[in-house]
Parts: C-alpha cells; sequence; structure tokens
C-alpha cells in the first residue's frame, strides 16, 4: 500500500524542486534583492508549514483499517493532496494581500536604491578625504611658509574650492544621516512585517497540527476531510 503513496510522495519533491530552483537568479549589488529575497523567505517557511501535511503516517493512523486498502490509499492521497494545495494557496493569497496592502515592493526596492546611493555617496566621500588629506600635507610640508597675499589667484580659487568642498561634504554627511534614519524606518517596518508573517506561519502550523497532527486522534475529524471522505465512500458503495 505504501508504494502508490510513495511515488505520489516522490513526484510532489520533485515538482517542488523545479518550482523553487526555477525562481533562483544570481543576485549583483546593483538589484533590487530584498523583495525577492522576502518571497523566499516565504516559500521556505510555508514549505516547512506544509511538510506535516504530507506526512502519511499521521494521516493513516486516523483511518488504520480504510487505510490498508488500495481503495483507500488512493482516496486518502488524494484528499491529502487536496488539503495541501487548499493551505498553499490559501497562505500564498494572504501572504500576496499583506504585500499589496503595506505596498512592500515599492518600499523595499526604495530602501535597495537608498542602500546603493548610500553606499557610494560614502565611497565618494571617503575617496575625496584621501585626496584633500594628502594634497593638505604636501601643501604644509612645501608651502607652509608661504603667506596668503604671496599665493597665485589660482591658487586661491584652490584654496576656495577647499572650502567648498568641506561644505559640499558637510551637507553630504547631513543628507547620509537623514538616509540612514530613513533605512531604520524601513528596517523597522520590513522588521514588523517579517514578525506578522511569523505570526501567520505559526497559525498555519497551528491548524496543520489540529488537521494532521497528534491531537487529531483523540479530537473530532475536520469537517471538510470527513465530507470528502464520506462522498467517496458513497461513490464506492454506489459502483459496488
Amino acid at each position: 500500500m505504501h508504494d502508490l503513496y510513495t511515488v505520489w510522495k516522490d513526484s510532489i519533491h520533485i515538482n517542488e524542486w523545479k518550482r523553487i530552483t526555477k525562481g533562483k537568479v544570481h543576485m549583483t549589488g546593483s538589484q533590487k534583492i530584498r523583495y525577492i529575497r522576502l518571497n523566499q523567505v516565504f516559500n521556505k517557511a510555508l514549505n516547512q508549514s506544509l511538510t506535516k501535511l504530507e506526512r502519511w503516517d499521521k494521516l493513516s493512523s486516523c483511518f488504520p483499517e480504510y487505510s490498508q486498502t488500495e481503495e483507500g490509499v488512493s482516496n486518502l492521497i488524494n484528499c491529502q493532496r487536496q488539503v495541501i494545495e487548499f493551505w498553499r494557496g490559501l497562505c500564498k493569497r494572504e501572504f500576496d494581500d499583506i504585500l499589496k496592502e503595506r505596498n512592500v515592493k515599492v518600499k523595499l526596492d526604495e530602501l535597495d536604491d537608498l542602500i546603493l546611493e548610500a553606499r557610494e555617496s560614502l565611497q565618494k566621500q571617503m575617496h575625496d578625504n584621501q585626496d584633500e588629506r594628502h594634497t593638505k600635507n604636501n601643501d604644509d610640508d612645501n608651502n607652509h611658509k608661504i603667506l596668503l597675499e604671496d599665493l597665485k589667484p589660482e591658487e586661491l580659487i584652490s584654496l576656495n574650492l577647499y572650502s567648498q568642498r568641506n561644505k559640499t561634504i558637510s551637507e553630504l554627511n547631513k543628507r547620509l544621516s537623514k538616509l540612514n534614519d530613513i533605512n531604520k524606518q524601513l528596517e523597522d517596518e520590513l522588521e514588523a512585517l517579517l514578525n506578522e508573517l511569523q505570526s501567520e506561519c505559526d497559525e498555519v502550523k497551528q491548524l496543520s497540527e489540529d488537521n494532521l497532527g497528534g491531537k487529531i486522534i483523540n479530537d473530532k475529524p475536520d469537517e471538510i476531510l470527513m465530507q470528502g471522505l464520506n462522498d467517496m465512500l458513497l461513490e464506492l458503495r454506489e459502483k459496488y
């Protein structure tokens, strides 16, 4: 009786592996990857929560005699597959609704852009500071005795540009500080969203425990599952 179930279970794992690996992409630093990774985290959590629904020993223990017949195995596998698809579709729809309601994709894409812009600004600032320190050290060594009135016009312009650079750096630091504040706010919102998703996953796991976990032997079976089994039994009786 387990051969039919084993073939079906292996086909699920193969199809699931193809579905997951098909969506994998190689990331680069300039791509917007946080939204993609959030979806990957959700898919991983969902697959883990559905693992218990795939356990044949739990399902067969609820119907010990019926699961020993060939028709019973076939019908129970069909019910199990429908329950798995139902929960997968339900969780996916709720997850998509949350993402749409909170405009998560736009916010995460903006976060990627802000982080990239801040990184580029920081690298440019560090490079400019190194150039200025190098220039200043050379000037101190070679021209520390030169008076201001002895400087040429182009040298005065260079000094003025140096002051303007410092002013620009100060403004960039303010912008960077503002970007850091925005990043922190987006990070807090993302953390709250992940906590909410974790709560949803916990609810799914609890529902899975209640329907196909160890408690199902002592509790009343799920009405949808029982109705499906009753319908199949009626069909069998009509045939024979």
